[in-house]
């Protein structure tokens, strides 16, 4: 009798142990996952001039989902995220990571609204953070973003100071683990992450680049750094007062998101001096360029029945195309006559460089 009772016992014993183990099983079982992204728009991305004023929109978009599991109702629906503490804007950003900036090129502006152009309730001032800084500071309680929801946070205001470069970057982020999501089926389960967001600006006076028939964009690696890699451009332009070859004042400069590419004139080099050599035509040649890198030749002819639109024709070396031409997306941009010409596209990678076609444009026979 003892023996039976004590077999039942057990029994009993193992049945509670699992019907406890089972309830601790289903408790845990509720999660969540806390994510979510930041936009970074600014109202006018360029090209942009020196004195430009835009905002920017530093705005929210919550993706916290619960996250499934077996046996209990969690599914993957949108959750709230409450987003705390502060969120840190960096501008002039060289380089995708923003491990470096650009000083003297752009300001933050303080706004009517606590520093802030526009604001949500929950955010309690902008402010400029270092001379390439905006923080916006979030009040106590922060902002709680329904599931699945994109909300603004603020606007701040943005001034061109220096627009003497290619393109740089604005980053935003928040606080560590500053997103918080809670499970739908337990709200003691929660989880943090943190967001964020990137955007480009473009700086100087753009006018179209065109070409009036197939005319391919090269980049040549030479496969030695000792040896110059090789650029060669061509384009039609529009040049509204014609050359005038007392005034040299050519420029080129090719980039991508990393940063400058190459810059010509990047120290002391001579200016380019055209020469003309017949009715509307005008070169430039610099033969040395092919071993020591540098500007090689340029041409300059207008085109044949067509007003104030002229042929361009670049062809320049730099020892270090290759190491820092990695992006398909690259600028090109010069200035020849007081005009400012730019042109961003996607390259097409060949196994010794990148190749370009750029889209007819402006009409003109071959």
């Amino acid at each position: 009798m003892l023996r039976t009772t004590g077999t039942a016992l057990r029994v009993l014993s193992s049945f509670v142990s699992l019907v406890l183990v089972s309830l601790v099983a289903a408790s845990s079982a509720h999660a969540v996952q806390a994510s979510a992204s930041l936009s970074v728009i600014p109202t006018d991305w360029g090209p942009l001039a020196q004195g430009d004023v835009i905002d920017v929109v530093i705005s929210i978009n919550n993706t916290s989902t619960d996250t499934p599991a077996n046996g209990v109702p969690d599914g993957v629906d949108p959750v709230p995220a409450t987003l705390t503490g502060h969120i840190s804007v960096l501008l002039a950003c060289a380089d995708p990571l923003c491990n470096s900036q650009v000083s003297g090129k752009l300001a933050f502006v303080p706004g009517a609204v606590a520093g802030c152009v526009e604001k949500d309730a929950g955010v309690a001032s902008c402010a400029a953070s270092g001379p390439n800084g905006v923080l916006i500071t979030l009040k106590n309680g922060g902002i709680t973003v329904p599931g699945g929801a994109s909300l603004d946070i603020a606007t701040i205001r943005i001034q061109v100071i220096d627009s003497d470069v290619g393109r740089l970057g604005i980053m935003a982020l928040t606080d560590p683990a500053s997103v918080r999501a809670c499970s739908t089926h337990s709200p003691a389960t929660c989880a943090s992450c943190d967001a964020s967001g990137c955007t480009l600006l473009v700086f100087g006076e753009m006018t179209p680049i065109g070409c009036p028939h197939a005319c391919p964009e090269r980049i040549i690696f030479r496969g030695d750094l000792a040896t110059p890699d090789f650029f060669e451009f061509h384009g039609l332009i529009h040049i509204p007062n014609g050359i005038n070859p007392a005034s040299p004042g050519f420029s080129i400069s090719l980039s991508n998101a990393n940063g400058v590419i190459f810059q010509h004139p990047a120290g002391n080099e001579p200016p380019v001096v055209f020469v003309q050599q017949g009715i509307g035509t005008f070169t430039f040649n610099n033969n040395a360029a092919r071993d020591t890198g540098g500007i090689a030749f340029v041409k300059v002819s207008l085109r044949d029945g067509m007003i104030d639109k002229y042929k361009i024709d670049v062809q320049l070396l730099d020892a270090m195309l290759e190491p820092k031409a990695t992006l398909a997306p690259m600028t090109v941009s010069f200035t020849i006559s007081g005009n400012t010409y730019t042109t961003m596209n996607d390259w097409m990678e060949r196994p010794n460089g990148w190749l370009l076609n750029l889209p007819r444009m402006m009409g003109g026979a071959d």
